[in-house]
């Protein structure tokens, strides 16, 4: 133990484990030791990312003993964070859920790719539309880290999520 709740990253398309390794070093130099990053096997549906996700936060409160755990998510892993705790019924061992350019209401830049994921992206698919009806859960500390300046969220503030402390990062861009 060193003080904190055991932290997982969750990365977005195209991420890896990789994507949180400055973040990862910033909060060693802190003190925190308890650090799980994710990583999605090649061509998993989103169905089976909740699935991965849920087992893992299983195994780290197992693990470590802890109740809770504290998710950082970058992008679409905001959403599959979300899902996952809403369709696992895991909101109970989530103390606090950081997104970072999570496009919550979709994003018009989703239309320039044609993937099953991509498609669910768009501020119109019926993902976004359960999204919109998912009550945030009253207590998750939640926060929704966001930019004006951000080019694949469009509209950027559809990176907000209500419920969650909306924090403005402009000028930082998506990555």
């Amino acid at each position: 133990p060193d003080g904190y709740l055991p932290l997982i990253f969750v990365h977005g398309i195209g991420g890896h484990r990789g994507n949180f390794l400055p973040m990862s070093l910033y909060f060693r130099m802190k003190g925190r030791k308890r650090m799980y990053k994710i990583h999605f096997k090649s061509g998993i549906s989103l169905e089976g990312m909740e699935a991965q996700l849920a087992a893992l936060i299983d195994g780290v409160l197992k693990l470590t003993g802890e109740k809770q755990v504290e998710i950082v998510a970058h992008s679409l892993g905001g959403i599959i964070s979300r899902l996952t705790l809403a369709d696992f019924k895991l909101e109970h061992a989530v103390k606090t859920l950081i997104t970072l350019g999570t496009p919550y209401l979709g994003t018009y830049s989703a239309r320039f790719a044609n993937t099953a994921i991509t498609r669910e992206l768009r501020p119109d698919s019926e993902l976004m539309q359960r999204l919109k009806k998912l009550p945030w859960p009253k207590k998750i500390e939640g926060y929704s880290f966001w930019s004006r300046s951000d080019i694949i969220i469009i509209p950027p503030e559809s990176a907000i999520l209500p419920g969650t402390q909306a924090v403005d990062m402009t000028p930082v861009t998506h990555y």
